[in-house]
């Protein structure tokens, strides 16, 4: 036993130590940041900015990237702690449905928040996403995660098996997310999660395509009318213009006459009444919510990005450690345990960077952030 328990700790030090102890480190420090950014977006969305409109989703991703730091964080230490000789079997299985369950229902928020972009964008004059839909379509999302996540309760757990390394038999104890043999209601289930997942990513990225054409669109022809209105304006005047003046000036009278009977006979026309300071100040209303709506789309378009960059390397590795047959740990290079366990937990930068987006497109939460910390620092 004690010859087993040697070669246990042989394998440990050669094979994970390193990885397992920068990993830990990066992910303790990944948490803090996490649990502090997350922390002041809930803050600043839910209780200092008033008029939230677009912003709704964002403090509910907050607290869902908020869950995800601490889970994930429990069970990347917690595997990297007892990689070899996992514990407890009920952790094992908890965490590993929190794994799936907290990246889960951030991933099919951000397909509401990509359907919401394209019917607010591409739709303007169509069907909206009213409070209560928006509040529906988040409990759809967290009952569908949840019950296409439950089924992991039943088929993960610690798996132990002898091994041969360096010549000898050791017995190692692995918490994973299937521990029985691969049959075909395993197989079938875990081809549908993955399709799942493809699916979801797809259908994202398709919206915000159509939605960012949509803006790309607007703001180019926006451009243009402007372009041509300074030429116009640029554009020198004609020699006959001064003849026109004068001409003007000589009808002006009659003319004005004539519009003032016309006016008072039908008793309808313009709004001659209306100032041009409040036509102006509706322009620039309707143009700074133009903005604004075009800022917080290309926002949530960043946080998709993000997304799917950190999210497909955990994709590939699941996918390889779960298709290939017969593999494990002992049988690779400590340079590819290495690959493995970073490109795994990738998906964990997701829950980290959002606040910095937030604070990057939206001066609303930069403003309440910087009151925040004045608050804090009295």
């Amino acid at each position: 036993m004690a010859n087993n328990t040697d070669y246990v700790k042989v394998l440990w030090e050669l094979t994970y130590s390193d990885v397992a102890l920068s990993s830990s480190i990066l992910i303790i420090i990944g948490c803090i940041v996490g649990i502090l950014g997350n922390g002041s977006v809930i803050i600043c969305y839910f209780f200092r900015i008033q008029e939230r409109g677009e912003r709704y989703f964002i403090p509910v991703l907050a607290v869902v990237d908020l869950v995800a730091c601490l889970t994930s964080s429990i069970f990347y230490v917690m595997d990297n702690a007892f990689f070899l000789n996992y514990p407890y079997d009920l952790m094992c299985r908890i965490l590993i449905f929190l794994q799936l369950l907290v990246p889960g229902t951030s991933a099919s928020l951000l397909v509401i928040i990509s359907v919401q972009r394209y019917l607010l964008v591409c739709k303007p004059h169509g069907p909206r996403m009213t409070l209560r839909w928006k509040r529906i379509a988040i409990v759809v999302v967290c009952l569908f995660t949840l019950a296409y996540t439950a089924p992991v309760l039943v088929i993960s757990g610690i798996k132990t098996s002898n091994e041969t390394f360096q010549n000898h038999t050791i017995q190692i104890t692995i918490c994973k997310f299937s521990t029985a043999e691969i049959t075909a209601k395993i197989r079938a289930y875990i081809v549908f999660f993955l399709l799942l997942t493809i699916a979801s990513i797809l259908i994202t990225i398709s919206l915000f395509i159509l939605v960012l054409k949509r803006i790309k669109l607007s703001f180019l022809g926006k451009f243009r009318s402007g372009r041509n209105a300074s030429k116009h304006r640029n554009t020198p005047p004609n020699t006959d213009s001064t003849k026109d003046i004068e001409l003007d000036k000589c009808e002006g009278k009659t003319h004005g006459t004539q519009m003032q009977k016309q006016s008072s006979t039908l008793g309808v026309g313009l709004d001659t009444n209306k100032p041009v300071n409040t036509l102006k100040k509706e322009d620039s209303e309707r143009t700074r919510k133009e903005k604004a709506t075009r800022r917080i789309t290309i926002m949530f378009f960043v946080i998709i990005v993000a997304y799917v960059l950190s999210y497909i390397p955990s994709l590939i590795i699941f996918i390889v450690v779960y298709t290939l047959k017969d593999f494990n740990y002992i049988s690779v290079s400590r340079e590819t345990t290495f690959v493995i366990t970073y490109l795994s937990r990738s998906v964990f930068l997701n829950h980290i960077v959002n606040p910095f987006v937030y604070s990057y497109f939206d001066p609303n939460f930069r403003k309440e952030l910087r009151k925040l910390f004045a608050c804090v620092n009295k």
